[in-house]
């Protein structure tokens, strides 16, 4: 069996649906054949494992390199002659992608457009106030496939020169998105590491992406604090980052990628969640295999993993920011800091050295 999985989203979208590379394999055998087709800045994240060949849709600004790159894939995705293909999102691009590839099995959510909802042989039910991992997983229950395990696996680099002289222990922050609707105040985010800092004594260590307007976002914060973190400011790969957070003792952050990376690291995890649901995009903790995120909002847990979300009539809302303009009241203004200081420093104290 030769399967190609196609997941055209951001880095925590696509490691969410790592759970189905294994129970593929259980199912077929170590013989079947796993590819994925995913946008190029979002492999580095996901284990290779079990996984054969990644395709990567590339986007150039310079459109005849773009409309070469947008070729190149067709080939390549025609030429594998794959028995299925499962286009995990309702896009127009992955259901001509899956139609494309001229797989025999086509698993996935039609999109809304006429011309393409009859793509998909076997199409997936859109279900409501489920977690991501569930939704990706209807593709293997519609298959009739067993689901042995929900365990999302990362990359982790296997070594990184720049990470040789890490103090023993230590906090991973990673208090950035992409979306910056999901991210809190610039001067909460200096009080959360001087209060690491000072209540338990251990350096916190910042990572952000390439992305300049992380690292303005990054030196303001720095400007703010008391203490010294140690900084990696973009210049680490997605599999460094991973290895930099199997480290460390916790991990906090907002909803963002590398929250799912810290947690498919089995790594501690507390999230700041504001405009975004946790029942679908909470942490996910691989010893469980159920959800525990039922709550609309509020301070919620999974297993080892935390999130802070305050309790607003408008909470969750699903919108990039309050009335369009790219920031969360519920992560800035209307945020309670004394409240979420004492329920990060119940998260926190646990997990400290006894030593």
């Amino acid at each position: 069996m030769k399967i190609l999985i196609i997941k055209l989203n951001k880095i925590g979208d696509v490691l969410l649906i790592s759970p189905l590379f294994s129970n593929l394999k259980a199912h077929y055998g170590e013989e079947c054949i796993i590819d994925i087709l995913v946008n190029d800045g979002t492999q580095g994240a996901i284990s290779r494992e079990h996984l054969r060949k990644i395709h990567c849709l590339r986007r150039p600004k310079n459109p005849w390199q773009k409309l070469q790159a947008e070729i190149s894939l067709l080939y390549a995705v025609k030429r594998e002659k794959y028995d299925m293909v499962i286009g995990l999102g309702s896009g127009e691009r992955t259901a001509f992608l899956s139609f494309w590839s001229g797989a025999k099995i086509r698993v996935g959510y039609p999109p809304h457009s006429f011309w393409s909802k009859s793509i998909y042989n076997l199409r997936l039910p859109y279900k409501g106030g489920q977690h991501t991992i569930e939704y990706n997983l209807e593709a293997l229950r519609a298959l009739g496939i067993p689901i042995l395990s929900k365990c999302v696996c990362a990359n982790i680099a296997l070594d990184c020169e720049k990470l040789k002289n890490l103090p023993q222990y230590f906090v991973h922050l990673h208090l950035f998105s992409s979306w910056f609707f999901k991210c809190i105040e610039d001067s909460f985010c200096a009080k959360i590491i001087d209060f690491i800092t000072q209540t338990y004594q251990l350096p916190c260590i910042l990572t952000t992406s390439n992305d300049p307007r992380e690292s303005e976002k990054l030196q303001h914060i720095l400007q703010l604090t008391k203490s010294k973190p140690i900084v990696f400011n973009g210049n680490l790969s997605l599999g460094e980052v991973s290895l930099l957070n199997s480290k460390a003792l916790a991990f906090i952050g907002v909803d963002t990628g590398v929250m799912h990376l810290s947690a498919a690291n089995n790594t501690p995890t507390f999230a700041f969640f504001g405009p975004t649901s946790p029942m679908t995009w909470g942490p996910w903790d691989n010893d469980l295999q159920d959800s525990t995120y039922l709550a609309r909002n509020g301070i919620q847990s999974m297993g080892k993993h935390c999130v802070y979300q305050e309790p607003l009539p408008c909470v969750p809302c699903d919108r990039d920011g309050c009335n369009g303009s790219k920031k969360s009241d519920c992560l800035l203004g209307k945020l309670d800091e004394n409240l979420a200081l004492k329920t990060l420093q119940d998260f926190l104290t646990p997990l400290m050295p006894t030593n």
